[in-house]
């Protein structure tokens, strides 16, 4: 089940980049319809998603008025929420482990395939390209310096959170690092730097101005992250600071995205994980 489940979120987000409605449209469709016959979702969540992919194809198609348009765009943040918070009726995500220690000094910790975030990675895709140039960039130094400013970012992240007592020093390769590597870039890190990135800060910057955007956005990031505590929002923010730093100097989420995997992949390879006992 667990390549079925890799295998529905990589097609999804693989769809989703195609420009081509044809497969844009008609891949998610069949996955709609072939999970549920698998085993791998609901009949339940399968209908929700053919809601979802109506919504979406109907917002990508149909020019409206603005006042019916408000009330379409009302439809899909609720819906979205909806799919973010995990709160589709009859499904609640594969179990791949429960109550688990990584690694040693570590709470115990559940990881799951969970697919409802890449549904909202896809519908996004729909306006948001992923590699393109997606917003104007500012960098306002030799571009050579952008990497090294980002890794230093990523450092001092880790550093935050050792300094809070949220992780420790622990590095180790866990059994399963590649399987959390699929899964945190297709169900979470694209997902997020979509929403958070490309849709928050790409559209607070163009009403309010960059800075206005990479703040709120920040914010915002650290704040969906409150149940951790607020030490963890405090570093999340950070964390979203520095994600949102990648966009504005390369203008494409991409980048953004592979910033984001990569604290997570240096948190769970050199850190404790999630968190230390």
């Amino acid at each position: 089940m667990l390549f079925i489940g890799l295998f529905y979120s990589v097609s999804l987000i693989a769809c989703g980049l195609s420009r081509d409605p044809r497969l844009h449209y008609g891949g998610p469709l069949a996955l709609l319809l072939v999970a549920p016959l698998v085993g791998y979702t609901s009949w339940e969540f399968s209908s929700f998603g053919f809601g979802y992919l109506l919504l979406t194809a109907w917002m990508v198609w149909q020019p409206l008025p603005p006042w019916l348009r408000n009330l379409r765009y009302l439809c899909w943040f609720f819906a979205s929420a909806v799919l973010l918070l995990h709160a589709v009726p009859g499904d609640s995500g594969l179990l791949l482990l429960e109550q688990e220690t990584l690694k040693s000094g570590s709470v115990a910790t559940n990881l799951y395939l969970n697919h409802d975030k890449v549904w909202v990675a896809w519908s996004l895709l729909s306006w948001l390209p992923l590699v393109r140039l997606s917003m104007a960039l500012r960098r306002p130094f030799p571009r050579w310096l952008a990497p090294v400013l980002l890794a230093a970012g990523v450092a001092a992240v880790m550093a935050l959170a050792a300094a809070m007592g949220l992780v420790h020093w622990q590095p180790a390769l866990t059994p399963w690092f590649w399987t959390f590597a699929v899964i945190n870039l297709v169900n979470t890190c694209v997902a997020e730097e979509l929403l958070f990135r490309g849709l928050l800060q790409r559209q607070l910057a163009i009403r309010f101005g960059w800075i206005t955007a990479l703040v709120v956005a920040s914010g915002a990031f650290g704040l969906a992250h409150l149940a951790g505590g607020w030490k963890y929002v405090a570093v999340a923010c950070l964390a979203g600071l520095v994600y949102g730093l990648a966009y504005l100097w390369t203008g494409r989420l991409v980048w953004a995205v592979l910033v984001h995997w990569g604290l997570n992949l240096s948190h769970l390879l050199l850190f404790t994980y999630p968190l230390s006992k």
